[in-house]
Protein backbone atom coordinates (compact mmCIF):
# COMPACT_ATOMS: atom_id res chain seq x y z
CA UNK A 1 0.00 0.00 0.00
CA UNK A 2 1.51 3.63 -0.62
CA UNK A 3 1.83 5.95 1.65
CA UNK A 4 2.68 8.57 -1.04
CA UNK A 5 0.61 11.56 -0.51
CA UNK A 6 -2.54 12.12 -2.81
CA UNK A 7 -3.56 15.49 -2.35
CA UNK A 8 -2.03 19.15 -1.54
CA UNK A 9 -3.48 18.96 2.18
CA UNK A 10 -1.92 15.75 2.70
CA UNK A 11 1.23 17.45 2.45
CA UNK A 12 1.54 19.05 5.78
CA UNK A 13 3.98 18.02 8.23
CA UNK A 14 1.41 17.39 10.87
CA UNK A 15 -0.41 15.11 8.49
CA UNK A 16 2.57 13.30 7.82
CA UNK A 17 3.57 12.73 11.48
CA UNK A 18 0.17 11.73 12.02
CA UNK A 19 -0.16 9.00 9.82
CA UNK A 20 3.81 8.06 10.76
CA UNK A 21 3.17 7.84 14.38
CA UNK A 22 -0.09 5.28 13.68
CA UNK A 23 2.04 3.34 11.54
CA UNK A 24 4.91 3.20 13.37
CA UNK A 25 3.13 2.51 16.89
CA UNK A 26 1.56 -0.50 15.25
CA UNK A 27 4.56 -1.78 13.60
CA UNK A 28 6.60 -1.54 16.48
CA UNK A 29 4.07 -3.76 18.18
CA UNK A 30 4.46 -6.09 15.67
CA UNK A 31 8.15 -6.06 15.69
CA UNK A 32 8.79 -5.79 19.02
CA UNK A 33 6.06 -8.65 20.24
CA UNK A 34 8.08 -12.03 18.95
CA UNK A 35 11.60 -10.40 20.22
CA UNK A 36 9.97 -10.09 24.03
CA UNK A 37 8.42 -13.55 23.92
CA UNK A 38 12.32 -14.90 22.90
CA UNK A 39 13.71 -12.79 25.80
CA UNK A 40 10.91 -13.81 28.13
CA UNK A 41 11.86 -17.81 27.12
CA UNK A 42 14.96 -17.11 28.16
CA UNK A 43 14.48 -16.30 31.88
CA UNK A 44 12.07 -13.74 33.95
CA UNK A 45 15.39 -11.15 33.83
CA UNK A 46 15.75 -10.66 30.16
CA UNK A 47 12.15 -11.14 29.76
CA UNK A 48 11.80 -7.89 32.03
CA UNK A 49 14.49 -5.82 30.01
CA UNK A 50 12.57 -6.64 26.98
CA UNK A 51 8.96 -5.89 28.21
CA UNK A 52 10.61 -2.34 29.72
CA UNK A 53 12.05 -1.67 26.03
CA UNK A 54 8.86 -2.56 24.51
CA UNK A 55 6.73 -0.65 26.88
CA UNK A 56 8.34 2.62 26.65
CA UNK A 57 8.82 2.78 23.06
CA UNK A 58 5.37 2.27 22.77
CA UNK A 59 4.38 5.03 25.69
CA UNK A 60 2.91 7.61 23.61
CA UNK A 61 6.26 8.91 21.53
CA UNK A 62 6.05 11.48 19.12
CA UNK A 63 7.48 9.74 16.45
CA UNK A 64 9.11 12.95 14.97
CA UNK A 65 12.31 11.60 14.40
CA UNK A 66 10.53 8.44 12.44
CA UNK A 67 8.90 11.36 10.35
CA UNK A 68 11.95 13.36 9.54
CA UNK A 69 13.76 9.95 8.09
CA UNK A 70 10.06 9.86 6.17
CA UNK A 71 10.79 12.90 5.11
CA UNK A 72 14.22 13.08 4.09
CA UNK A 73 13.19 9.97 1.70
CA UNK A 74 10.36 11.69 0.12
CA UNK A 75 12.96 14.84 0.07
CA UNK A 76 16.05 12.84 -2.22
CA UNK A 77 13.00 11.84 -4.86
CA UNK A 78 11.75 9.12 -3.38
CA UNK A 79 7.75 8.45 -3.21
CA UNK A 80 6.45 6.28 -0.31
CA UNK A 81 7.69 6.90 3.15
CA UNK A 82 6.60 3.49 3.99
CA UNK A 83 9.36 2.30 2.48
CA UNK A 84 11.88 3.34 5.16
CA UNK A 85 9.61 1.90 8.01
CA UNK A 86 12.30 -0.37 9.65
CA UNK A 87 14.50 3.12 9.20
CA UNK A 88 11.53 4.15 11.44
CA UNK A 89 11.31 1.72 13.93
CA UNK A 90 15.38 1.73 14.34
CA UNK A 91 15.30 5.34 15.47
CA UNK A 92 12.77 4.81 17.73
CA UNK A 93 14.26 2.35 19.34
CA UNK A 94 17.80 4.17 19.18
CA UNK A 95 15.67 7.06 21.16
CA UNK A 96 14.40 4.43 23.39
CA UNK A 97 18.10 3.61 24.69
CA UNK A 98 19.06 7.08 24.90
CA UNK A 99 16.20 7.56 27.32
CA UNK A 100 16.57 4.64 29.29
CA UNK A 101 20.24 5.47 29.58
CA UNK A 102 19.09 8.89 30.46
CA UNK A 103 16.89 8.64 33.05
CA UNK A 104 19.11 6.46 34.75
CA UNK A 105 21.92 9.05 34.81
CA UNK A 106 20.07 11.84 35.60
CA UNK A 107 18.44 9.69 37.98
CA UNK A 108 14.63 10.98 36.59
CA UNK A 109 12.01 8.78 37.67
CA UNK A 110 9.16 9.47 35.08
CA UNK A 111 9.32 9.35 31.37
CA UNK A 112 6.62 10.15 28.82
CA UNK A 113 3.93 10.26 31.47
CA UNK A 114 5.03 7.22 33.32
CA UNK A 115 7.69 5.52 35.56
CA UNK A 116 11.38 5.44 34.29
CA UNK A 117 12.37 2.25 33.10
CA UNK A 118 15.02 2.09 36.05
CA UNK A 119 12.00 2.78 38.09
CA UNK A 120 10.05 -0.21 36.84
CA UNK A 121 12.62 -2.78 36.88
CA UNK A 122 14.02 -1.72 40.22
CA UNK A 123 10.24 -2.81 42.17
CA UNK A 124 10.13 -5.78 38.90
CA UNK A 125 13.30 -7.54 40.18
CA UNK A 126 12.89 -6.09 44.16
CA UNK A 127 16.53 -4.36 44.15
CA UNK A 128 18.27 -1.09 43.73
CA UNK A 129 21.49 -2.65 42.21
CA UNK A 130 19.51 -5.31 40.16
CA UNK A 131 16.98 -2.92 38.72
CA UNK A 132 19.68 -0.63 37.97
CA UNK A 133 22.18 -2.57 36.10
CA UNK A 134 19.09 -4.60 33.96
CA UNK A 135 17.90 -0.37 33.11
CA UNK A 136 21.49 0.11 31.54
CA UNK A 137 21.29 -3.86 29.65
CA UNK A 138 17.48 -3.07 28.72
CA UNK A 139 19.07 0.10 26.72
CA UNK A 140 22.02 -1.83 25.29
CA UNK A 141 19.46 -4.29 24.03
CA UNK A 142 17.50 -1.57 22.48
CA UNK A 143 20.00 -0.28 20.74
CA UNK A 144 20.87 -4.31 19.78
CA UNK A 145 17.15 -3.65 18.54
CA UNK A 146 17.66 -0.84 16.15
CA UNK A 147 20.43 -2.17 14.66
CA UNK A 148 18.66 -5.48 13.70
CA UNK A 149 15.76 -3.38 12.61
CA UNK A 150 17.83 -1.02 10.01
CA UNK A 151 19.75 -3.62 8.43
CA UNK A 152 16.13 -5.30 7.74
CA UNK A 153 15.44 -2.54 5.20
CA UNK A 154 14.13 -3.85 1.73
CA UNK A 155 16.01 -1.42 0.16
CA UNK A 156 19.14 -1.67 -2.08
CA UNK A 157 22.26 -3.09 -0.06
CA UNK A 158 25.04 -0.07 -0.66
CA UNK A 159 22.16 2.50 0.69
CA UNK A 160 21.51 0.33 3.45
CA UNK A 161 25.17 0.20 4.32
CA UNK A 162 25.64 4.02 3.77
CA UNK A 163 22.01 4.21 6.25
CA UNK A 164 24.33 1.90 9.02
CA UNK A 165 27.61 4.14 8.83
CA UNK A 166 24.94 7.23 9.53
CA UNK A 167 23.43 5.27 12.29
CA UNK A 168 26.78 4.42 13.53
CA UNK A 169 27.74 8.13 14.11
CA UNK A 170 24.69 9.10 15.56
CA UNK A 171 25.72 6.97 18.29
CA UNK A 172 29.06 8.11 18.38
CA UNK A 173 28.32 12.04 18.39
CA UNK A 174 25.86 11.02 21.05
CA UNK A 175 28.26 9.47 23.48
CA UNK A 176 30.32 12.43 22.54
CA UNK A 177 28.17 15.02 23.88
CA UNK A 178 26.75 12.79 26.61
CA UNK A 179 30.52 13.03 27.97
CA UNK A 180 31.06 16.55 26.63
CA UNK A 181 28.58 17.30 29.11
CA UNK A 182 30.61 16.53 32.22
CA UNK A 183 33.00 19.64 31.78
CA UNK A 184 32.11 22.31 32.76
CA UNK A 185 34.02 24.05 29.65
CA UNK A 186 32.38 22.33 26.71
CA UNK A 187 29.88 25.06 25.38
CA UNK A 188 25.91 24.35 25.80
CA UNK A 189 25.21 24.23 22.04
CA UNK A 190 28.59 22.38 20.89
CA UNK A 191 26.59 19.64 23.79
CA UNK A 192 23.42 20.00 22.27
CA UNK A 193 24.68 19.62 18.43
CA UNK A 194 26.20 16.20 19.44
CA UNK A 195 23.66 15.31 22.05
CA UNK A 196 20.35 15.94 20.82
CA UNK A 197 20.81 17.26 17.33
CA UNK A 198 22.51 14.40 16.21
CA UNK A 199 19.51 11.78 16.87
CA UNK A 200 16.92 14.03 16.98
CA UNK A 201 17.42 15.87 13.19
CA UNK A 202 20.47 15.19 11.60
CA UNK A 203 20.92 11.77 11.97
CA UNK A 204 17.24 10.49 11.66
CA UNK A 205 17.63 13.01 8.06
CA UNK A 206 20.55 11.31 6.96
CA UNK A 207 18.75 7.80 7.27
CA UNK A 208 16.37 8.78 4.83
CA UNK A 209 18.72 10.26 2.69
CA UNK A 210 20.63 7.51 2.32
CA UNK A 211 18.27 4.99 2.08
CA UNK A 212 17.10 7.39 -1.26
CA UNK A 213 20.12 7.11 -2.77
CA UNK A 214 21.06 10.84 -2.21
CA UNK A 215 24.69 12.04 -2.99
CA UNK A 216 26.78 13.11 -0.41
CA UNK A 217 26.12 16.50 -1.26
CA UNK A 218 22.72 16.56 -0.44
CA UNK A 219 23.59 14.50 2.92
CA UNK A 220 25.54 17.36 3.98
CA UNK A 221 23.19 20.31 2.62
CA UNK A 222 20.42 18.11 5.42
CA UNK A 223 22.36 18.47 7.87
CA UNK A 224 22.92 22.27 7.21
CA UNK A 225 19.39 22.54 7.88
CA UNK A 226 19.19 19.99 10.47
CA UNK A 227 21.88 21.10 12.95
CA UNK A 228 20.33 24.21 14.02
CA UNK A 229 17.30 23.04 13.79
CA UNK A 230 18.17 19.90 16.59
CA UNK A 231 20.40 22.63 18.53
CA UNK A 232 16.59 24.88 18.83
CA UNK A 233 14.99 21.53 19.62
CA UNK A 234 17.09 21.58 22.70
CA UNK A 235 17.09 24.94 23.61
CA UNK A 236 13.18 24.98 23.21
CA UNK A 237 13.59 21.68 25.44
CA UNK A 238 15.18 23.72 28.03
CA UNK A 239 12.64 25.97 28.11
CA UNK A 240 9.70 23.35 28.25
CA UNK A 241 11.69 21.79 31.49
CA UNK A 242 10.88 24.99 33.76
CA UNK A 243 8.12 27.32 31.70
CA UNK A 244 6.03 24.13 30.56
CA UNK A 245 3.11 22.09 31.45
CA UNK A 246 3.83 19.04 33.10
CA UNK A 247 0.79 17.04 31.77
CA UNK A 248 2.07 17.87 28.43
CA UNK A 249 5.64 17.26 28.64
CA UNK A 250 5.29 14.34 30.49
CA UNK A 251 7.76 15.18 33.29
CA UNK A 252 7.95 17.77 36.21
CA UNK A 253 8.26 21.13 35.79
CA UNK A 254 11.50 21.95 37.63
CA UNK A 255 13.40 18.88 37.95
CA UNK A 256 16.47 20.15 35.61
CA UNK A 257 16.61 22.96 38.69
CA UNK A 258 17.01 20.60 41.41
CA UNK A 259 18.79 18.34 39.50
CA UNK A 260 21.57 20.96 38.49
CA UNK A 261 21.60 20.45 34.68
CA UNK A 262 23.38 22.41 32.75
CA UNK A 263 20.70 23.61 30.86
CA UNK A 264 21.32 26.88 28.21
CA UNK A 265 19.07 29.00 30.72
CA UNK A 266 21.35 28.37 33.55
CA UNK A 267 24.27 29.15 30.83
CA UNK A 268 22.47 32.20 30.84
CA UNK A 269 22.53 33.17 34.14
CA UNK A 270 26.32 32.90 34.65
CA UNK A 271 27.67 36.55 35.22
CA UNK A 272 24.76 37.72 36.62
CA UNK A 273 25.72 38.32 40.41
CA UNK A 274 22.03 38.12 41.48
CA UNK A 275 21.59 35.09 39.84
CA UNK A 276 24.70 33.07 40.72
CA UNK A 277 23.65 33.53 44.53
CA UNK A 278 19.99 32.28 43.88
CA UNK A 279 21.94 29.01 41.54
CA UNK A 280 24.54 28.81 44.30
CA UNK A 281 22.01 27.86 47.24
CA UNK A 282 19.39 25.87 44.96
CA UNK A 283 20.27 24.49 42.01
CA UNK A 284 21.48 20.70 42.15
CA UNK A 285 19.54 20.36 45.65
CA UNK A 286 17.03 17.38 45.46
CA UNK A 287 15.47 18.44 48.20
CA UNK A 288 15.00 22.31 47.40
CA UNK A 289 11.54 23.27 47.87
CA UNK A 290 9.10 24.66 45.21
CA UNK A 291 9.69 28.07 46.75
CA UNK A 292 13.15 28.27 46.53
CA UNK A 293 13.00 26.29 42.70
CA UNK A 294 10.12 29.57 41.91
CA UNK A 295 12.81 31.52 43.14
CA UNK A 296 15.47 30.28 40.44
CA UNK A 297 12.44 30.57 37.79
CA UNK A 298 12.42 34.06 38.42
CA UNK A 299 15.71 34.86 38.39
CA UNK A 300 15.61 33.28 35.29
CA UNK A 301 13.56 35.91 33.54
CA UNK A 302 14.54 38.70 35.98
CA UNK A 303 18.09 37.98 34.61
CA UNK A 304 16.86 38.24 30.52
CA UNK A 305 18.13 34.47 30.85
CA UNK A 306 14.98 33.47 29.49
CA UNK A 307 14.31 36.13 27.01
CA UNK A 308 17.99 35.72 25.45
CA UNK A 309 17.51 31.61 25.12
CA UNK A 310 14.12 32.26 23.24
CA UNK A 311 15.99 34.83 21.06
CA UNK A 312 18.31 32.15 20.11
CA UNK A 313 15.78 30.04 19.41
CA UNK A 314 14.48 32.16 16.57
CA UNK A 315 17.94 33.09 15.53
CA UNK A 316 18.37 29.20 14.38
CA UNK A 317 15.05 28.83 12.96
CA UNK A 318 15.62 31.47 10.18
CA UNK A 319 19.35 29.81 9.83
CA UNK A 320 17.35 26.60 9.30
CA UNK A 321 14.83 27.82 6.82
CA UNK A 322 17.99 29.51 4.86
CA UNK A 323 19.27 26.28 4.52
CA UNK A 324 16.42 24.74 3.67
CA UNK A 325 15.39 27.25 1.03
CA UNK A 326 19.27 26.38 -0.27
CA UNK A 327 18.61 22.97 -1.21
CA UNK A 328 16.75 23.87 -4.13
CA UNK A 329 13.85 21.81 -3.84
CA UNK A 330 11.08 22.00 -5.92
CA UNK A 331 8.11 24.56 -4.64
CA UNK A 332 5.16 22.91 -2.91
CA UNK A 333 6.73 19.93 -3.08
CA UNK A 334 5.72 16.91 -0.22
CA UNK A 335 9.63 17.27 0.62
CA UNK A 336 9.98 20.69 1.17
CA UNK A 337 6.70 21.66 2.57
CA UNK A 338 7.35 18.80 4.97
CA UNK A 339 10.62 19.94 6.06
CA UNK A 340 9.59 23.55 6.40
CA UNK A 341 6.96 22.20 8.37
CA UNK A 342 9.14 20.76 10.64
CA UNK A 343 10.49 24.02 11.67
CA UNK A 344 7.58 24.98 13.38
CA UNK A 345 7.16 21.47 14.56
CA UNK A 346 10.26 21.34 16.36
CA UNK A 347 11.26 24.99 17.06
CA UNK A 348 8.20 26.42 18.28
CA UNK A 349 6.59 23.33 20.22
CA UNK A 350 4.55 23.76 23.59
CA UNK A 351 5.43 20.07 24.82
Amino acid sequence: MSHAPASDEDVTFATLLDRVRKHVDGALATWLTPRVAAASAVSAEVGAAAEAVCGLALRGGKRMRAALVGAAFVACGEQDWARVERAMIAIELLQVYLLIHDDWMDDDDVRRGGPAVHVLLRERLGSKRLGDAAAVLAGDLSCGYAQDALLESDLPAERVLAAARAFARIQEEVVTGQLAEMSTHASVEVIHALKTASYTVTGPLALGACLAGASEARVAQLARYGRPLGIAFQLRDDLLGTFGDASATGKPVGNDIRQGKRTAIIAEMRGHAASEAVLARVLGRVSASDAEVAEVVRAMETSGAKARVEARVAELLVEARAALEAMGLPEGSPGKRWLAGAVRALGERSA
